[in-house]
């Protein structure tokens, strides 16, 4: 059956994403969980630490050590939140993200590459599927955080 298919396919996906994200890590010297941040960062802009952990659902110990070695690497840095002194604010620094944005942007090509080929049609069901797939994951996430 094409569903039973289909989910496999997305969970080798899923795998492979996983895989490139930790080979990229790797190779700027970081670990997956740090790169993950950045990420968020690079995507949400600005924010608190707690807002970052939050996000990453890392503890606000795991995500200070996260912040910690980010701001060394020169991955990040903190500024005093102008709205609450008693909060820093954490913000990404592109140019250091540099070496890394060679592997994203071949990634990037060859995506685009690929998204080239459908007509519009099937391009607002791919993105309609992939909103409904982050939307059923994120829903598992929840559920799962709140048995536990």
């Amino acid at each position: 059956m094409q569903i039973y298919e289909l989910m496999n396919e997305v969970r080798k996906f899923t795998r492979s994403t996983l895989l490139h994200q930790h080979v990229v890590a790797q190779t700027i010297g970081l670990n997956v969980t740090d790169a993950e941040c950045i990420d968020f960062l690079q995507e949400a802009g600005s924010c608190t630490a707690g807002d970052l952990a939050k996000a990453t659902r890392l503890t606000t110990g795991a995500i200070t050590n996260v912040i910690d070695r980010l701001e060394k690497a020169g991955f990040v840095k903190r500024t005093p939140n102008p709205l609450d002194k008693r909060k820093v604010m954490v913000s990404f620094i592109p140019k250091k993200h540099t070496p890394a944005k060679v592997h994203y942007q071949a990634l990037a090509g060859k995506v685009h590459d690929l998204l080239s080929t459908y007509n519009e049609q099937e391009l607002q069901l791919l993105i309609n599927y992939t909103k409904s797939m982050t939307s059923i994951y994120q829903e598992q996430v929840e559920i799962i955080e709140q048995k536990s």
